[in-house]
């Protein structure tokens, strides 16, 4: 296929990880029902991410091994790895059985760690394409 997938699959798990994100932390101060609304969204942020990070993996093999753009994309890779990993601790953390319940301080921080993370992988991602070119028509052979 010419056209990357990678970039349109992302930007499900970035909303849905994101708001999640701003759904734990609201849910210190707010009731129960948004703490349940952030685990769905953690959910579903972590099973898209999967889909995400395998069309990203397909997109790395067509970057030159020699270009320097290819260790921006090991970093961005790593990162989103890390972010994702976060986001996962933190959903089974609040795992009971195999109901969402509420997420204790723990949960929370890794969600956040998985939001800081996320956002400077997800930089990484612009600029392998706006400085780098990787997936643009000009850059494609």
């Amino acid at each position: 296929m010419r056209h990357p997938i990678h970039p349109m699959l992302v930007h499900f798990p970035v909303a849905t990880l994101f708001l999640a994100t701003l759904g734990d932390i609201a849910s210190l101060f707010m009731d129960e029902q948004v703490s349940r609304v952030a685990g769905v969204l953690l959910v579903i942020g972590t099973i898209t991410a999967l889909l995400a990070m395998v069309a990203g993996l397909m997109e790395l093999g067509k970057i030159d091994q020699q270009s320097p753009a290819m260790k921006v994309a090991n970093q961005h890779m790593m990162l989103m790895m890390a972010s994702w990993s976060f986001y996962a601790v933190s959903l089974f953390l609040r795992l009971e059985g195999t109901r969402l319940g509420q997420p204790g301080m723990v949960a929370i921080a890794m969600s956040v760690a998985g939001l800081i993370v996320l956002c400077i992988g997800g930089w990484l991602g612009g600029k392998l394409v706006y400085e780098y070119g990787v997936g643009t028509r000009s850059n494609q052979s």
